[in-house]
C-alpha cells in the first residue's frame, strides 16, 4: 500500500531501524512493520506521530491516499476512497472477471445501504435464533410449524361448510349475546377430534378452549351433534375411529 511504502522509504532515508522509529514515535514496532508491508493502514493520528518522528511533512506519507490531515478519523475511515479500495479488492478476490466503474460504484452503494441495518443487528442482544426467526418471519420465509399446518389442513373448506351450515342453528337467536361463529367452533371441534390434544391445548386461533368444548356439549345435549357427526363421517372429514367421547 502506498502509505506503507512511503513510511519505509522515509525511515530508510533517515537511517532508522523499526525499533528506533518505534522508540521515537511511540508506535508499536510490530504495527510499524504491518504498516510498511501494507497489511495494516495507520490512523491519521498515528501517521502524524510517524511523520513527526521522521521529521517529514504528513503529505510525504499521505501522498496518493486521498485524504488530508484536517479530516477526523471517522471521516477518513468511512471515505469513499477507502471503501472503493475494499470493494475492488473483494472483486479481485472473487475471481478474474471484467468489470466496469459502474459495477464498483453499484457495489459501493449497496455496502453503504447495508451498514445501518448491520449496525442495528450488532446492537441487538437477543439470542441469534430469535433474531433469525424474526427476520424469516418478516420475509415470510418462516417454516410453518406442525400445529399451524394441521389447523390449516383440517379447517373446513367453503364447499364443506356450505353442506353443513344448514344443520346448525344460526349463532344469533333472539335477544342476548350472539354465539361465536359456528364454523370456527366446528373447526375447533374437528381439530380436537383429529389431533387428540386435551381441550386446554387447543390452538389459540379457535379462541378460548372452553367456548369450543361448551359448544360441543350444547350440541350434544340438544341432539344436534347426532345429526352433524354422521355428516362429517360421510364427507370424510372425520373417520369413525377419530370420534372422541364428549367430556
Amino acid at each position: 500500500m502506498k502509505v506503507g511504502q512511503n513510511i519505509r522509504a522515509l525511515r530508510r532515508q533517515r537511517g532508522l531501524t523499526l525499533d528506533e522509529l518505534s522508540a521515537l514515535c511511540g508506535v508499536n514496532r510490530e504495527d510499524l512493520g504491518e504498516y510498511e508491508r501494507g497489511s495494516m493502514t495507520p490512523r491519521p493520528d498515528t501517521v502524524q506521530k510517524i511523520a513527526a518522528a521522521l521529521d517529514a511533512p504528513i503529505a510525504a506519507i499521505q501522498k496518493g491516499m486521498g485524504w488530508t490531515a484536517n479530516q477526523p478519523a471517522e471521516a477518513w475511515e468511512t471515505s469513499d476512497t477507502l471503501l472503493r479500495e475494499g470493494v475492488v479488492e473483494a472483486m479481485r478476490e472473487a475471481g478474474e472477471f471484467p468489470y466496469e466503474e459502474r459495477d464498483v460504484l453499484a457495489l459501493m452503494e449497496s455496502v453503504k445501504a447495508a451498514i445501518p441495518a448491520l449496525v442495528e443487528h450488532m446492537k441487538d442482544t437477543r439470542p441469534e435464533a430469535v433474531i433469525n426467526r424474526e427476520i424469516l418471519a418478516q420475509l415470510e420465509l418462516l417454516p410453518e410449524d406442525r400445529e399451524a399446518a394441521e389447523v390449516r389442513a383440517w379447517a373446513l373448506t367453503d364447499e364443506q361448510w356450505e353442506e353443513l351450515r344448514d344443520l346448525i342453528p344460526p349463532e344469533k337467536a333472539g335477544r342476548g349475546r350472539a354465539f361465536k361463529s359456528n364454523r370456527l367452533m366446528l373447526d375447533g371441534i374437528i381439530y380436537w377430534m383429529k389431533s387428540g390434544v386435551p381441550w386446554s391445548r387447543l390452538p389459540a386461533c379457535f379462541g378460548r378452549h372452553r367456548c369450543v368444548s361448551d359448544r360441543l356439549r350444547l350440541w350434544s345435549r340438544t341432539g344436534l351433534w347426532e345429526q352433524v357427526l354422521p355428516k362429517l363421517v360421510e364427507m370424510d372429514i372425520l373417520d369413525e375411529d377419530m370420534v372422541r367421547p364428549i367430556e
